[in-house]
């Protein structure tokens, strides 16, 4: 039995937030793959190539969660913290600043208050 379509209706604040993280990770993949093409083109010896190219990948399979999200499904949740995770622990090992991982913790908390009252209608 599937729940009542009007109470499927998506609050304005997850429909705001849901393109705002679509569109952040989209940027993202962006500036991943442009810094990966950079230092392949470059050549440069020093700095790791790969973890710009799995960031770009990690940012375009996050953007496949957030429409799974949008469509109401539990695994585009799944999909987007895998993402989340495995972005953090390579922003780890690149040396980001502290902040950027504190604001990461905030970007989960916010869609987990934002997806928590219609949990329920995640198929």
């Amino acid at each position: 039995m599937t729940p009542n379509r009007a109470i499927w209706n998506r609050a304005p604040w997850l429909t705001a937030y849901l393109l705002y993280i679509g569109l952040s990770n989209a940027w993202g993949a962006y500036r991943a793959l442009d810094r990966y093409w950079v230092l392949v083109s470059h050549r440069a010896p020093n700095v790791p190539h790969w973890p710009y190219l799995v960031l770009g990948i990690l940012s375009v399979l996050a953007i496949t969660g957030i429409v799974g999200i949008w469509l109401w499904k539990k695994w585009g949740l799944f999909l987007y913290v895998f993402c989340w995770v495995t972005a953090l622990a390579l922003n780890m090992f690149l040396g980001s600043p502290l902040w950027s991982y504190l604001l990461s913790f905030v970007n989960l908390g916010l869609l987990y208050a934002l997806l928590r009252p219609k949990w329920n209608f995640l198929q």
